[in-house]
């Protein structure tokens, strides 16, 4: 009559149902957690950020844990769709140390702000796989070395400040045909 002699065991068209739902899940799970893995891209370049600051005299970054969420950390800006970060900034704070290459890996960042700090060392290479940045203001800081010709990379650099570091050499003639700069 069509049932098997197991009570357990289900019609062919259900068991098919139930793989495909348990399918759809597992699917919408790995998606999941591939959006939820460039969050968290985001939220370990800016915990590595922080690691390498040695002095934050207004404990700004005292919010950058994980009872917040990394976009209500103060200085960060992310967009509304992705929750990814588009803007960092933290001018005027009196943070002293370098900056991590891992900014590098904040892809979606438009703006980078870190004018009037003690930022030091060598500006870093890795800023310019930020293809989407827009703005980098890091005037007023001692910065040390050159401005890294990778910065040509930015193509989408609008405005760049480095004034009062204690950068050597010139301006790399690369970024002369970024044509927003």
């Amino acid at each position: 009559m069509g049932l098997s002699s197991h009570p357990s065991s289900a019609p062919p068209s259900l068991s098919f149902c139930m793989h495909t739902v348990i399918l759809l899940e597992w699917f919408g799970l790995l998606l999941t957690s591939v959006a939820d893995g460039n969050n968290e891209t985001d939220r370990l370049a800016l915990l590595e950020f922080k690691a390498k600051i040695t002095h934050d005299s207004f404990g700004v970054l005292s919010s950058w844990n994980d009872s917040f969420h990394f976009c209500q950390w103060q200085g960060n800006t992310c967009g509304r769709r992705y929750q990814r970060v588009t803007k960092l900034d933290l001018q005027s704070l009196k943070l002293v140390r370098s900056i991590s290459p891992h900014v590098g890996n904040l892809s979606c960042l438009r703006n980078l702000i870190l004018k009037n700090n003690s930022f030091n060392n060598e500006i870093p290479s890795e800023i310019s796989r930020l293809r989407k940045l827009q703005y980098l203001l890091l005037q007023n800081n001692t910065f040390s070395g050159k401005i890294p010709s990778s910065l040509s990379n930015c193509t989408n650099l609008d405005f760049l400040a480095a004034q009062n570091n204690l950068l050597t050499g010139e301006i790399p003639t690369i970024l002369g045909p970024l044509l927003k700069l």
